[in-house]
């Protein structure tokens, strides 16, 4: 048994990655690090016929896609290293328009929730895209989930969000657009989306 998980924010403050992506307008690939003493030196692909992100420079190009290269102070806040700290090896890394969208696989769910609320604490709006569990698909582990732990402004903000694309990749609206959706300002959307999605995951837990 084990659990693979996907958390997602939109335009990460001092991510080059996902600069990278808002600048180019392009979805960014195989993202790739490692250690260089006090430096973490990291990798990225785009499309060949992009132009090459300010702060990188290309180190690899065929026609079909185009490799870039930065550095960074190892002692900088990074949205995948806080994922690593608790153990949890990333197993992709992509960004679109700015979003950026980790996988990982936590060992449990209790660290799973430090994950997220670590980043949440750390980053602000994160959220938890997906959540898959694995095992012999011949032994049965259902979860019911109830949605009546919801406020009816949770229900309302979920399925918003749900039918206007939040949740998928790339997405199909912004926090600022579900918002506006609603008629309440991007923090009290946050707030309430961070509320539901807390609410489905301990009924996960508890199930």
């Amino acid at each position: 048994m084990g659990l693979e998980a996907a958390v997602s924010i939109d335009d990460p403050d001092g991510c080059p990655v996902a600069d990278a992506a808002a600048e180019t307008g392009e979805q960014v690939d195989s993202v790739r690090w490692t250690d260089a003493g006090d430096r973490t030196v990291e990798e990225f692909e785009l499309d060949a016929d992009t132009s090459t992100p300010d702060g990188t420079k290309e180190v690899f190009g065929d026609d079909r896609y185009s490799v870039y290269r930065f550095e960074r102070d190892r002692s900088d806040t990074c949205f995948c290293e806080q994922i690593e700290a608790f153990g949890c090896p990333v197993v992709d890394v992509q960004s679109n328009g700015g979003d950026l969208r980790v996988v990982f696989r936590p060992e449990d769910v209790e660290t799973l929730r430090g994950v997220v609320m670590t980043l949440r604490e750390t980053f602000g709006d994160v959220s938890l895209d997906h959540l898959v569990q694995s095992g012999d698909p011949e032994q049965s582990d259902t979860v019911v989930v109830d949605r009546g732990r919801l406020t009816d402004r949770q229900r309302e903000v979920l399925e918003t969000a749900y039918g206007m694309g939040y949740f998928e990749h790339p997405k199909g609206a912004n926090a600022g657009e579900v918002a506006d959706a609603l008629d309440i300002n991007s923090a009290t959307f946050r707030g309430h989306l961070s509320a539901a999605q807390s609410k489905l995951l301990e009924s996960v837990v508890e199930g």
